[in-house]
């Protein structure tokens, strides 16, 4: 450091004594340069300053203030001190790839220190985002601070993919400081303009309240551009109790379906609106933990739209109408409605209600995904109400985790409607087609009744997929879309057992009950 003529500091301090500071704490460094009127107390300070570090969580060791984690930053602002009142004005900077501007008070005359301020980002980097909910701080984040990094690699965009791994995990696993969320108190607004490189995830912009009083943190008018639309709630996380308790409440609305998937070609031609709603506690010290331990419910919405034919008949395995719209191109086909709908136990996510009705087909599925063990297992069955030929349509599994799914179509059902063709093709080539003939069995949902099941939170008792019919992967579409769903291929050589398009028996005691609430579509 650097200051001015020490033989001042004799006498009493008529004037702000010049200063200037170089200092380094493990990865943090700090230079400053100003006027102090007190070396004691530091009170009267006033300085201009660059802070720039690995975390900014790591302040925390040095001045007591309780920061999120975050990527490399690199930070520049003006700070002053008067009656244990610090105030950081001018704050621009950026933290990895994403820059950062407003203004903080941190109050350390009260019995509990009190944060305060207003922080704001032009572009928020959505990698930049990985170490606030627990994950590791990602290769384009830390690039962004290192010059070396950034020449010698180029980012982490242009890598070859690697491959699935079963075993990883993505729910975040880095515990909370529960001691850390008692140390201060903080009210700060925070706000994002746009979120670049979000992938997968259709984020847009963001805007939030962070609140913490008496070791609880909340997350209130928290306002997410999404796809297109908002998505609007509140997290509380109450560190009281050890593991700590959180719950969450989200409401989306207008949600772009051609949004949703951003990465998705066949989708980018569809259109509709999505409603979601998240509502879920559990008690954890990790994201992980919170989520593998929570209950409630999950549900996503939509009514009237379109969608692609060609993702349709691509997912049924219909070898005509997939050359067909190869031929001539593809076109959209109108949605009646759409519903995803989960009750959550203990971590495990059991479907309410899976169905996609449109006019040239109705799909439904059931299963679970576990959030403990990040497993899934869900099951969908399409039924198309248009006759066709060459169709070797199978129900489709998603199994795998939530790192490496695993999509394709039920191979038993399949090599079963394969066996039959060539048995009859022995007989006559001709007939092999019969059993790839569909006449279009399948009904129209009864959406009303499905989207009122959807919404209902797990409060109407019985749903699409669940109870007996979860574990019944058989099960038709005649307990789920009324009667005569059931598929049929000519000449009748598709009417099976109960099985139906699963192959395996189905006990029905449960679905065929007109009482029952599963019966969705029920005339």
């Amino acid at each position: 450091g650097r200051t001015g003529n020490v033989l001042y500091l004799s006498g009493p301090l008529q004037h702000s004594f010049p200063i200037e500071i170089d200092g380094a704490a493990g990865a943090t460094r700090l230079r400053a340069h100003g006027e102090i009127s007190s070396l004691a107390t530091l009170e009267g300070a006033d300085a201009v300053f660059d802070l720039q570090g690995k975390n900014l969580a790591d302040l925390y060791k040095l001045v007591g203030v309780v920061l999120p984690a975050t990527p490399h930053y690199a930070v520049h602002g003006q700070v002053s001190n008067h009656a244990q009142v610090w105030q950081v004005r001018d704050l621009k900077g950026k933290l990895g790839n994403s820059d950062l501007s407003g203004e903080l008070s941190f109050d350390r005359a009260r019995k509990v220190p009190h944060l305060a301020g207003q922080l704001k980002s032009n572009a928020l980097d959505f990698d930049d985002l990985a170490p606030v909910v627990g994950l590791p701080e990602q290769p384009r984040s830390a690039a962004a601070h290192s010059v070396a990094a950034a020449d010698a690699g180029g980012g982490a965009a242009h890598k070859a993919k690697k491959p699935k791994d079963p075993t990883r995990k993505v729910l975040p696993r880095t515990p909370l400081d529960l001691v850390r969320l008692k140390a201060m108190d903080a009210e700060v607004t925070y706000s994002a303009a746009r979120v670049t490189n979000a992938g997968m995830m259709p984020l847009d912009r963001v805007a939030m309240q962070v609140r913490l009083e008496n070791g609880v943190l909340q997350l209130n008018e928290m306002n997410l551009g999404i796809a297109g639309g908002t998505v609007a709630g509140r997290l509380r996380i109450d560190s009281h109790s050890n593991p700590a308790v959180a719950e969450v409440h989200l409401n989306g609305n207008s949600l772009e379906l051609s949004r949703m998937f951003p990465d998705v070609n066949l989708t980018k031609t569809s259109f509709g609106k999505i409603h979601a709603d998240i509502d879920l506690n559990g008690r954890g010290n990790s994201v992980a933990q919170m989520l593998g331990g929570a209950s409630g419910n999950v549900s996503m919405l939509m009514g009237k739209g379109q969608i692609s034919n060609l993702l349709l008949e691509i997912a049924g395995l219909d070898g005509a109408e997939i050359i067909k719209f190869l031929l001539r191109g593809d076109v959209n086909v109108p949605v009646r409605c759409a519903a995803s709908a989960f009750d959550v136990k203990q971590g495990l996510m059991t479907s309410r209600a899976l169905v996609l009705d449109t006019t040239d087909t109705v799909v439904y599925g059931d299963g679970t995904v576990n959030l403990a063990t990040e497993a899934m297992d869900l099951y969908f069955r399409p039924y198309p109400k248009d006759r066709s030929l060459l169709a070797l349509r199978s129900p489709l599994k998603v199994k795998g985790t939530l790192g490496a799914p695993e999509a394709g179509p039920d191979k038993g059902a399949l090599a079963g409607r394969a066996a039959a063709a060539l048995a009859l093709g022995a007989i006559n080539p001709l007939l092999a087609l019969a059993a790839t003939i569909e006449t279009g069995p399948g009904e129209d949902a009864n959406c009303g009744a499905i989207l009122r099941q959807a919404a209902s939170g797990g409060r109407g008792g019985g749903a699409t997929g669940n109870a007996q019919a979860n574990s019944e992967r058989g099960q038709d579409a005649s307990a789920l879309g009324g009667p005569g769903a059931r598929p049929k291929s000519l000449f009748g050589l598709g009417r099976r057992s109960p099985s139906d398009n699963a192959g395996t028996p189905v006990d029905r005691t449960a679905s065929q009950d007109p009482a029952s609430p599963g019966r969705l579509n029920g005339r």
